[in-house]
């Protein structure tokens, strides 16, 4: 039981990740998600659309999940089924952090998410050199405590090294590291 339970947890997460895709954007900013919720609980209509999704699929017994699934156009349904089996692929340690990026991520207001999101994409897109340089400062910056992140980001030496499009890239992922 607690094999599955994990399990499920992690699959819902993989869902939630990629929740997304399945509904449009948030229009109002999300409810603050309580840390323990009831298990019944309908979710609430103002809540962020991934967390609607999970919600509901959270309520789901594995085969009820797996008929959701399935319902799916065969080409949207093998993308996340992929995700989740290379999300079960990476060690535990990885997971839980990617876990803690999301939930930071769905903590901030909807416009700051959308900010982020595009500048994760953008990071995505940049030449493998420039990823490389950024995601290094990132793993830099993330053990530096919160206050001295912006006077880091404002010296010579930081400005020298990036371009503005990529300093504000590091600004916006810096919030969910």
């Amino acid at each position: 039981m607690l094999v599955s339970r994990a399990y499920s947890v992690r699959f819902l997460a993989v869902l939630l990740a990629v929740a997304p895709a399945f509904a449009a954007p948030p229009k109002a900013a999300p409810a603050p998600r309580p840390k323990a919720r009831q298990q019944n609980a309908p979710p609430k209509p103002d809540s962020h659309p991934g967390e609607q999704l999970f919600n509901k699929l959270e309520r789901m017994t594995p085969e009820q999940r797996e008929k959701a699934l399935s319902q799916l156009p065969p080409a949207r349904r093998a993308q996340i089924e992929k995700r989740i089996q290379n999300f079960q692929k990476l060690p535990p340690a990885v997971q839980e952090r990617r876990l803690d990026r999301l939930e930071r991520l769905n903590s901030l207001p909807p416009r700051e998410q959308a900010q982020v999101r595009r500048s994760v994409n953008q990071l995505q897109n940049l030449p493998d050199d420039r990823k490389r340089a950024i995601n290094q400062e990132l793993r830099r910056m993330s053990v530096m405590p919160e206050d001295e992140r912006q006077p880091y980001m404002n010296t010579e030496e930081f400005r020298n090294r990036f371009s503005p499009s990529e300093q504000q890239i590091v600004s916006d992922v810096a919030k969910i590291e």
